[in-house]
């Protein structure tokens, strides 16, 4: 990919260098290849390969934005694009905040970030490890009966950004994903679960057999689900639903949502949020991170900061736009890259342990994060805690509270931290948790 980034950058800054002075323009190239497996009951069932590129094109005229794409990189498709793009603008009314960076811009082609680790598959073996995965699910206990499939994903990306002001940055990317979905049936019971892994780097994704195990182990645990009485009570979230909370909370602090006054957060900056144990840091030079970018997606410098320390706000995550709109400056957050929560207190890995009577969640539905009101109200399916060890599986109940008074009720935070997202979380306790039951 590096003659195609020298290529490409040096075609758009000429023709970047030829256009109207008076506008601003921003190109943003982005090419992805891969192949997708399924397959279901030992039998492949699909394979696809993609190769797509596109060329996203921004033109700013007098305060008037105008965006404009093509799958179609030649000259003619690239300059009706541009005028595409400004056509659009002169239709658009005047915005003072419009315009796009002109500080703290990337200069750099080919940046190395650690999160581009390519491999070589003959279809044979993506065929071989797709179906081994669900094989080991089906062949884990007779209780599994049903499956909805095994999955295989690679991708390989590549960045370019180039802006009028002088911004100029590259950096490519892998993604391996393995995933299995299946149903458990004891009587007349059914239940479904799955597990995945997603990984920078193939060599660290888990094994075929692991994922199909996993996925086995919690649809079996999830047959046999009693109904609970209403309660208030301590309930520990799993690390994947703890990067969900979170994820509410980074939404709450995306300066778009600020400056809109969408949210519960705004005028909180340098208030106390979270307990004092908590402290949340962006990192965007992770190696093999999933969030890692050298870049946000406006070509702003991307940086390390504190979010949260000793459960104090300490920062919005803004983008140009809003940091006008709050006469702030760009924190690089275009987006958000890798999200590290950690607490002062020692992490446990099993906070289960530490709870006599509580709820463990690993699974809620619907969407009930509000995020003007901070309002949480989700229906929820978990095991019941006895004496730090599960009991039985409990469902048809619902959690309610509010954002704020969860955050600074997180008592303890544990070490098996969820490596499939780019936040960075583990189990979550959140003591005096109103349970909504029978």
């Amino acid at each position: 990919m590096s003659k195609s980034f020298k290529e490409m950058s040096s075609r758009l800054k000429n023709i970047i260098d030829g256009l109207d002075k008076n506008k601003e323009y921003e190109f943003h190239f982005n090419s992805a290849s891969g192949t997708d497996v399924t397959s279901r009951f030992g039998d492949l069932e699909n394979i696809q390969y993609h190769n797509d590129e596109s060329l996203t094109v921004t033109c700013i005229d007098d305060n008037k934005k105008g965006v404009a794409s093509t799958n179609n990189l030649s000259e003619e498709s690239i300059n009706s694009t541009i005028k595409k793009s400004e056509s659009i603008a002169s239709f658009l009314e005047s915005d003072d905040y419009q315009g796009l960076p002109k500080e703290n811009l990337i200069d750099e082609l080919e940046i190395e970030c650690g999160i581009n680790f390519p491999k070589q598959f003959t279809t044979d073996e993506l065929i071989r490890m797709t179906v081994e995965c669900e094989k080991s699910a089906l062949e884990f206990d007779n209780k599994i009966k049903n499956s909805e499939g095994s999955e295989y994903a690679y991708s390989q990306s590549n960045n370019l950004i180039l802006n009028s002001h002088g911004a100029v940055g590259s950096y490519s990317s892998t993604s391996y994903t393995l995933s299995c979905v299946v149903i458990a049936e004891d009587s007349d019971l059914k239940e479904r679960d799955y597990a995945y892994s997603t990984r920078r780097n193939f060599e660290k994704t888990e094994s075929a057999e692991k994922i199909g195990k996993l996925s086995a182990e919690k649809a079996i645990s999830r047959l046999g689900a009693k109904s609970i009485s209403t309660r208030k009570c301590p309930v520990i979230l799993t690390p994947e639903l703890s990067v969900g909370l979170f994820s509410s909370f980074l939404s709450a602090i995306n300066g778009n949502n600020i400056y809109k006054k969408n949210s519960f957060l705004i005028d909180h900056l340098g208030e106390k949020i979270f307990s004092d144990h908590i402290s949340i840091e962006e990192v965007p030079s992770l190696n093999e991170g999933l969030g890692t970018r050298p870049f946000d997606s406006e070509g702003v410098k991307t940086y390390s900061k504190d979010i949260i320390k000793e459960g104090i706000l300490d920062t919005y995550l803004l983008d140009t736009y809003s940091a006008k709109q709050l006469n702030l400056k760009s924190t690089g957050n275009s987006g958000y890259s890798n999200i590290n929560i950690r607490s002062s207190k020692e992490m446990s890995e099993n906070i289960i342990e530490s709870v006599d009577d509580g709820i463990l969640i690993t699974e809620m539905m619907g969407s009930g994060a509000n995020l003007l009101t901070g309002d949480y109200s989700r229906g929820a399916f978990g095991y019941l805690i006895q004496k730090g060890k599960i009991s039985h599986p409990v469902t048809n109940f619902t959690i309610a509270s509010n954002m704020l008074d969860m955050f600074k009720n997180i008592d303890e935070i544990g070490c098996d931290f969820y490596q499939n997202s780019k936040i960075s979380c583990g189990s979550v306790m959140i003591k005096d948790m109103t349970i909504g039951g029978n």
